[in-house]
């Protein structure tokens, strides 16, 4: 009997230290990686842009603005945090005339200028003020954990505000986001802004965390303990960085936004080649714009959205991930510029 308890108490220990080490694999392997910081390297850069043409324009434009002398401009987030962004008034520094101001939230482990250089040039030469953040735990900014969204839409709205401070709150404001800054950009329309945001441009973003983490632990990397990872991944999630993967999307914001008298529109873009986030997500954001399903008796109906005219989905063709305005730059810019003349004005309610 001794020798079988033995035998047992053997067995516990070392399922007991399989265990420590499967959930010590999870932290250092999944949880940091995936949260923590980490920079771009020009590797990277490289890599993200997919041609040396689109790499050394790149570069050209990043010259360019530095030509400018951009201001820093900080922050104080709702948690503590110093973030800090770019500020770029309009032409000759003429704010007073400017068209609106631009808040362009970059993606996951980039940086604003990576993502937006071209843009940038685009929305000066139509006479935009632009602030250019980064966004918490990426580069300038302080912070030890990326939220996907869920933490950076408070951030943006403090950005709103700050814009508000330096331009006046009569300056139309537009945000955009690319990945996961698209993700925090739309997330932001489930809280209360300032009457003059004007209208959200929703390039290629998730519809929450738990989604994308799922997608990129199942698909991308098919891990075959997918499902344990996650539950022990947000274990670490909401210890360490004080939130849970499930907790918001994209799609409770809309829902929100659908509610408001005057809906802050979105213009939404997405490449048709995005291997790392699904179409169909920015697919189904736009779905869920036009109208709310509704179970009446039993049967599912979808109730319309009257305001459905204030949202677009424009699909560029042949896109690889956060690059369609440079895939299709004649489309993506004349989208762009019909949605910020028609929303430059008051929201209206129709």
């Amino acid at each position: 009997m001794k020798k079988i308890f033995k035998i047992l108490s053997s067995l516990l220990a070392v399922a007991a230290g399989l265990l420590i080490l499967y959930v010590a694999a999870v932290y250092a392997l999944v949880f940091l990686p995936s949260f923590s910081r980490n920079d771009p390297t020009e590797e990277i850069n490289r890599k993200y842009f997919g041609t040396e043409k689109f790499y050394d324009d790149f570069l050209q434009e990043k010259t360019w603005f530095e030509m400018q002398n951009p201001a820093r401009i900080t922050i104080e987030s709702d948690d503590g945090l110093k973030l800090v962004a770019y500020d770029l008034p309009a032409g000759g520094g003429e704010e007073k005339s400017a068209a609106g101001t631009m808040i362009l939230m970059h993606g996951y482990q980039s940086e604003p200028v990576r993502e937006f250089a071209s843009l940038i040039h685009f929305y000066h030469d139509l006479g935009y003020n632009i602030i250019l953040p980064f966004q918490r735990t990426h580069g300038e900014s302080e912070g030890k954990f990326i939220t996907f969204g869920v933490k950076e839409r408070f951030d943006l709205r403090g950005w709103i505000v700050k814009a508000n401070e330096i331009y006046g709150e009569e300056n139309p404001v537009f945000i955009q986001g690319i990945s996961m800054g698209c993700a925090t950009s739309v997330m932001s329309l489930g809280l209360d802004l300032p009457s003059n945001v004007r209208g959200v441009i929703a390039d290629c973003g998730f519809t929450s965390p738990k989604e994308i983490i799922w997608k990129v632990l199942k698909n991308d990397r098919k891990v075959p303990t997918a499902k344990t990872i996650m539950k022990i991944g947000n274990l670490f999630v909401k210890s360490f960085a004080g939130f849970d993967m499930g907790e918001y999307s994209t799609l409770d914001a809309i829902e929100f936004n659908k509610e408001r008298a005057n809906q802050i529109p979105i213009l939404f873009f997405h490449g048709t080649a995005d291997a790392y986030v699904p179409i169909e997500m920015t697919e189904t954001n736009f779905s869920y714009c036009l109208g709310t399903m509704l179970n009446i008796n039993g049967s599912m109906t979808m109730e319309p959205n009257p305001q459905a005219g204030k949202y677009k989905y424009v699909r560029i063709q042949d896109s690889p991930h956060a690059i369609a305005n440079l895939i299709d730059p004649e489309t993506y810019h004349a989208e762009v510029k019909k949605f910020l003349s028609k929303y430059g004005k008051e929201r209206s309610a129709i």
